[in-house]
């Protein structure tokens, strides 16, 4: 079958299965037959990607590609069918015309051209977050969305959750009023700045790692292994840090709440810090708060939301710690403050919600639900909007954009130490100097995506 046919076909069978009661195994085998199984390439098989290993083992996982053999290793053996590549590209050119399905799970600097490549094909992708890792990306993947007709998600788990819709149905009910301010913190800490002052020595690249193509679109440095396989989040060549880890998790919450849009403002102030309210540790050189202004939407308010990371701590509220344990909040957390009650979201994604006054009595008649739910977690999804099952994954790429953005944004206050004004329409910045960041230099052989936003 060619993918358009067996795509098609996939459709057919959902609705058949619908349709009739003869259960899947009438036709002789267990659980749903093999020709309704998705064919899935894995591009980046260690760390992230065991997360989508569960229903991807329900599935044909035709390929994978990983170009650290040490990394990749747990999942060969998951897949031991699956055909073995280095380079994705050769991987899609291989198997782009069976192929259903591509979950990229590579470093942030990757994940761009690992993406476009396959929608370019015409392929679904579940890409981890953040989408990208800079403005100009993200937005040809928006773009490319709509000109390739691709199913797609961003792999921010928490957009699934029950919590997430709770959250926002307690606040269009009124339960907590107007909310003008929105705090969130996460304990990672982003030393990407302090790591730009250090100029790391050259070790010897380990003979299971393709450290050219690891490197892929990124600036070619010497190998170290405090880049690679797992500290290049922290390297601005690579990675955004601890915004750029946690940030897609729990801003999502106030933005799918609130229906917030993009920030007109974004700066970093370090003298918004609470920590001494919790405990006395020192604070620690990288601790910083981000500020994001956003403006009123139709008849509700402008909104303050501040991100604390680093150690950095929002002012300690009632409740907050019975709720949780000292620990808990010290993790990380969000917090929407209405001017009638405050809903607070423990931990980096919405896993249990609730209000911080008067909980006992509220929390026996909360508001009927009012949204639809999720079929399951990103992987669920996407697999589901393939098949035809839904329209689209809740995190496809109009939604994940404007919030991968959001945190990139951040990114870009705490690197230039600048007010950042963003015009999202032209995807300039009101100070000309920061338009540098909008897109990076890109290595020889890696360019992908021209020309697509004109």
């Amino acid at each position: 079958m060619n993918r358009l046919t067996r795509r098609e076909y996939l459709k057919t069978s959902a609705v058949m299965g619908a349709s009739f009661v003869l259960p899947r195994f009438a036709i002789g085998q267990a659980g749903p037959s093999a020709s309704s199984k998705l064919n899935v390439a894995l591009i980046g098989a260690g760390g992230i990607a065991k997360t989508c290993y569960h229903e991807c083992l329900e599935q044909n996982v035709v390929a994978i590609a990983e170009v650290d053999e040490v990394r990749g290793a747990e999942g060969f053996e998951t897949f031991p069918s699956a055909k073995r590549y280095k380079d994705f590209r050769r991987l899609l050119d291989a198997h782009g015309k069976a192929l259903d399905l591509v979950i990229v799970n590579t470093p942030d600097h990757t994940h761009f051209p690992a993406t476009y490549a396959a929608m370019e094909r015409g392929i679904a992708v579940h890409t981890q977050k953040p989408l990208t890792h800079n403005i100009w990306q993200a937005r040809t993947l928006q773009k490319a969305y709509h000109k390739y007709g691709v199913q797609t998600v961003m792999g921010n788990q928490g957009h699934t959750f029950e919590g997430m819709r709770q959250i926002r149905e307690w606040y269009e009910a009124g339960l907590i009023g107007e909310v003008r301010e929105v705090h969130a913190w996460t304990n990672r800490t982003t030393n990407n700045t302090l790591n730009a002052r250090k100029t790391l020595p050259a070790e010897p690249i380990p003979n299971t790692l393709d450290w050219d193509l690891w490197t892929g679109p990124a600036k070619l440095n010497c190998y170290n292994s405090k880049l690679c396989p797992s500290g290049w989040r922290w390297w601005w060549d690579y990675g955004l840090g601890g915004l750029g880890d946690i940030g897609c998790h729990t801003l999502d919450i106030p933005k799918y709440a609130l229906g917030l849009g993009y920030p007109s403002a974004v700066y970093t102030d370090p003298t918004i810090n609470f920590q001494h309210q919790y405990h006395d540790k020192p604070r620690k050189e990288a601790g910083a708060t981000y500020v994001y202004e956003y403006p009123a939407r139709g008849d509700k308010p402008a909104v303050t939301v501040y991100w604390y990371e680093g150690g950095h701590l929002p002012q300690r509220r009632d409740n907050m710690v019975s709720a949780s344990g000292i620990q808990g909040v010290l993790a990380g957390g969000c917090m929407l403050m209405g001017d009638k009650n405050t809903i607070y979201s423990p931990g980096m994604r919405p896993t249990g919600p609730r209000l911080l006054k008067d909980w006992a009595e509220l929390c026996r008649a909360l508001p009927e639900r009012t949204l639809p739910r999720a079929v399951g977690n990103p992987v669920k999804e996407i697999m589901a909007a393939i098949r035809g099952d839904i329209p689209r994954p809740g995190s496809n790429f109009d939604y994940a954009v404007p919030l991968t953005e959001t945190v990139i944004l951040g990114t870009i206050a705490l690197r230039s130490g600048k007010r950042v004004e963003y015009n999202p329409e032209s995807m300039t910045f009101k100070d000309s100097a920061l338009n540098a960041y909008i897109k990076e230099p890109v290595r020889q052989g890696w360019a992908c995506g021209e020309g697509l936003l004109g």
